[in-house]
């Protein structure tokens, strides 16, 4: 056999492993859905005759009319954690009345830890702090400060923890403590979150799902907080399921700083995906909110431990990954069927190219609020 010379020989190996490369990536990576037929474009379309602004956290979006966020207890402002919920206001001062009974009644473990109620602050009619065990076996010098606040018709739930080890029955455990290394102050946080709560719930208000305040300031679950002195950290969650194909998420936050992005971490994703036989319709940088974002598009056959018979749907894009800070919130996107209930029709009514059209509508509209800071 006549050999090939040694310099057309490395030449052709660079082309070789360059088609390899190129069938390998096509073949195990990226599968582009076709276009939209004129029934797939139909239908979208359909779901998208009406749609409504919201606001999740300093963002801004454009969703079906039909899509309503179904989780209200997912925000945290600094180390505050807040839930809502729309009340009648006589439900609201029930709610209340029925709360204090039920934690003067509560018990602890532990003598030493009663009461389980150590103090009410009666703020004004529609807003109350209890100051409260944490539950009946935990040390009582470590508590939660609980407010309740009604106002534009909705009623929030504000919790943050304490430690407070001013009462002379803990001495012990404060000088365990400091011969810990613990330092003083932080023995004794209840005046200082107590003021902190306070100043939140006066700049909290409700609002209506579509409704996008003008003033600085974050949105959560049917309510907005003004933005006061300093720049919290935020942490919000909302989700959309439109059921039962899928769920549409957004989670923003400011705090949470990536050292690499989604696409520097490939190499574990694609593990992933070959492991659940999955494929890839669409991965790369991209751009949302102004903001550089890497995305990537997954399906995958059903899960063979599941009760749903859907394939997996995994789309996800995420902006601000190593760069996160208060005027550029960590913007976290998914479109997932993980959690939804099983359905023998539930993906077979959207197509690939379906999927990817609504996606790309969804985060297509997403934009920092006007005058959001």
């Amino acid at each position: 056999m006549k050999k090939i010379p040694l310099p057309l020989l490395i030449p052709l190996a660079m082309i070789l492993l360059a088609a390899g490369f190129y069938i390998y990536n096509y073949v195990t990576f990226v599968h582009t859905p076709p276009a939209l037929t004129d029934k797939e474009k139909r239908m979208v379309d359909t779901l998208f005759t009406t749609t409504k602004v919201q606001c999740v956290g300093r963002y801004v979006f454009e969703v079906p009319a039909s899509f309503e966020n179904t989780l209200t207890d997912r925000a945290q402002i600094n180390e505050v954690s807040i839930s809502s919920r729309r009340l009648y206001r006589p439900a609201f001062v029930q709610r209340i009345r029925l709360r204090e009974e039920v934690l003067k009644n509560s018990h602890t473990v532990d003598p030493i830890d009663r009461p389980f109620l150590k103090q009410v602050y009666r703020l004004s009619e529609k807003a109350v702090i209890f100051d409260r065990n944490k539950n009946e076996s935990a040390a009582g010098f470590g508590r939660v400060l609980e407010g309740h606040l009604y106002i534009d018709g909705v009623a929030f739930i504000l919790t943050q923890e304490i430690t407070d080890l001013t009462d002379p029955r803990y001495q012990k455990d404060k000088d365990e403590f400091i011969n810990a290394g613990v330092n003083a102050g932080d023995l004794n946080t209840k005046l200082q979150k107590l003021a902190e709560l306070q100043d939140l719930m006066s700049r909290l208000s409700g609002r209506k799902d579509d409704e996008i305040p003008t003033q600085p300031g974050t949105c959560i679950s049917q309510g907005f907080i003004r933005d006061g002195n300093g720049k919290p950290k935020e942490d919000i969650t909302f989700v959309y399921p439109h059921n039962p194909v899928f769920s549409f998420a957004v989670w923003s936050n400011n705090t949470l700083k990536e050292s690499t992005t989604m696409l520097e971490r490939s190499g574990e994703i694609q593990s992933y995906i070959r492991s659940v036989d999955g494929r890839t319709l669409r991965k790369g940088q991209t751009q949302i909110a102004g903001f550089d974002t890497s995305e990537w598009l997954i399906t995958a056959p059903p899960q063979k431990s599941s009760d749903n018979p859907s394939k997996q749907l995994m789309f996800t894009a995420i902006a601000n990954e190593k760069t996160a800070d208060f005027r550029h919130p960590n913007l976290d996107l998914t479109l997932s069927n993980e959690i939804m209930p099983a359905s023998g029709d539930s993906l077979l009514t959207y197509s690939d190219a379906e999927l990817v059209e609504i996606w790309d509508r969804i985060t297509g509209s997403f934009r920092l609020r006007n005058n959001a800071f």
